[in-house]
């Protein structure tokens, strides 16, 4: 299962859903105690794609749902690196 508190698991599970929905059920898993590194930068990738959709303003500025995204990827980062 992938390291997070329950409230980041939760917000990067609203993402999968929408780009990936087949790897909750992985990032869930709790048998699985090691993930690669292209993995996690999978689940950055998706993150990613969903700030770059709802993340912003009008004025291009980050809205508080993209501050959680941006913290959620860096998060995510500390993982593996």
């Amino acid at each position: 299962m992938i390291r997070l508190n329950e409230k980041s698991l939760m917000l990067l599970e609203d993402c999968l859903n929408e780009c990936n929905p087949k790897l909750i059920s992985v990032v869930r898993d709790n048998s699985i105690h090691s993930y690669t590194d292209e993995f996690y930068n999978e689940l950055r990738q998706c993150v990613g794609s969903i700030l770059v959709q709802k993340g912003f303003n009008k004025d291009y500025s980050v809205n508080s749902y993209g501050q959680q995204l941006e913290d959620l990827i860096d998060e995510i980062g500390r993982l593996f690196m």
